[in-house]
């Protein structure tokens, strides 16, 4: 096989080209409205901290209060409709953001629950997207498959929030708004292309009402001792980053005293770690395993935390800036290995319930990451803060070492080969 895995799954699947491309496209928009909502907040609307503080908890909202029973909805439904209805669904949120600039009626209010209708569509796109790639490539492939998505995203954090400073800068932040509505079009036009037969028709039968659909996903996940490991091991992830993305700016800025941008390029590095990690999860999880590329994975971005916090008081730019890269490479490779644990571990029918479990679990630790963190920083200080999310990072494998995650994982390794 030529060239990096990766590369063969393109090639070989006109649907995960499809895919994956509608996945770059609006990635790409999302990057420039990551950065565009937030400034047409504080600068166009002159909102207050606390009101950029209430719009940063609204987009977090659905993910937690709409999680599960998004994860019902994407195996009940047909996926590729579903992926296409959010996306054009978002394309029209979005697009109502420039057509209310231009009439003056822009408002907070409204910007609130244009934010919360998005987030919405986006944890039922996200959960479809999940669920698609296992019915698209082969076993053997998911590995290389979810390394190229992972690589989009890592491109989108450094070109996306680029684009967006540049929008932002020279047509203006509602203006910019447009452009993620455009993105979001164009990729529901290139999955309509989708084929296989799965994507286009329900297969799941014997409904037995919302409630009790949500819980046979939550039971199948607690009684399957991989999955388990990795949700809780997913959970206490989140909080360890939660608790560095509170304390992380304010460290840097305040006591290390980092200018603005110094702290920008160094954040750019996150993204070109994620980027090679994405090139390279595909080959570590084929030479050394998932589970031990997950634990591996989990340790390196403990590491990586604490050099964010400088602790050895010497070139601390230095120490930054490998820890950001340390991160988001092992961050990469972690998302592609657990991604694809849980793909082999869950049946077609239920992968959007237990994906939806797993997603309930990480968005609900951080908000608690976040106040951990801010009320950590305010009593010790924010480089200590830092520390303590390396430690709970660490703490992160715990579950995968209890749960015998290596050995399921080998012998899926095997299974795979041999087929």
């Amino acid at each position: 096989m030529n060239g990096p895995r990766w590369v063969s799954a393109l090639r070989g699947s006109s649907d995960f080209r499809h895919l994956w491309g509608a996945h770059l496209v609006s990635t790409l928009g999302s990057g420039v409205t990551g950065l565009a909502i937030p400034l047409l907040a504080a600068v166009v609307l002159g909102a207050s901290p606390t009101a950029v503080g209430i719009l940063t908890a609204v987009s977090a909202v659905p993910h937690v209060l709409l999680g599960l029973v998004a994860g019902v909805l994407v195996d009940r439904l047909p996926q590729r409709p579903v992926l296409i209805v959010t996306d054009f669904g978002r394309a029209i949120c979005l697009g109502i953001v420039p057509v209310l600039g231009m009439l003056d009626l822009l408002s907070m209010p409204v910007l609130y629950c244009v934010v919360f209708l998005v987030q919405a569509q986006t944890v039922v796109n996200d959960l479809a997207s999940t669920s698609v790639i296992p019915k698209v490539l082969p076993a053997g492939m998911l590995a290389a498959g979810n390394s190229a998505i992972s690589v989009n995203s890592s491109v989108a954090g450094i070109v996306g929030n680029g684009l967006g400073g540049g929008l932002v800068q020279f047509v203006g932040a509602v203006s910019a708004v447009a452009v993620d509505a455009v993105s979001h079009v164009l990729s529901g036009v290139l999955l309509f292309f989708l084929r296989a037969p799965e994507l286009v028709a329900a297969s799941i039968t014997g409904r037995r009402g919302m409630l009790r659909d949500i819980k046979s996903g939550l039971v199948y996940v607690r009684t399957d001792r991989v999955l388990v490991a990795l949700c809780l091991s997913s959970g206490v992830g989140a909080f360890a980053v939660a608790i560095r993305d509170a304390s992380l700016v304010l460290a840097l800025v305040r006591e290390l005293r980092f200018s603005a941008t110094l702290v920008g390029l160094l954040a750019m590095l996150a993204g070109v770690g994620g980027i090679a990690g994405g090139l390279l999860a595909d080959r570590a999880t084929t030479r050394f395993g998932f589970g031990r590329s997950v634990m591996a994975a989990n340790l390196a971005s403990a590491v990586a935390i604490a050099l964010l916090a400088a602790p050895f008081g010497v070139a601390p730019a230095v120490s930054v800036g490998v820890g950001q890269l340390v991160g988001g490479f092992s961050g990469a490779v972690y998302a592609v290995g657990q991604l694809t644990m849980r793909q082999l571990a869950t049946p077609r029918d239920m992968l959007g319930r237990v994906n939806a479990a797993r997603r309930f679990l990480v968005y609900a630790s951080i908000p608690l990451g976040g106040i951990v963190g801010g009320y950590g920083g305010a009593v010790l200080g924010s480089r200590p803060m830092l520390t303590v999310a390396a430690v709970i990072m660490a703490i992160s494998v715990i579950p995968l070492v209890v749960g015998k995650v290596t050995e399921s994982a080998d012998r899926w390794g095997l299974r795979l080969a041999a087929g």
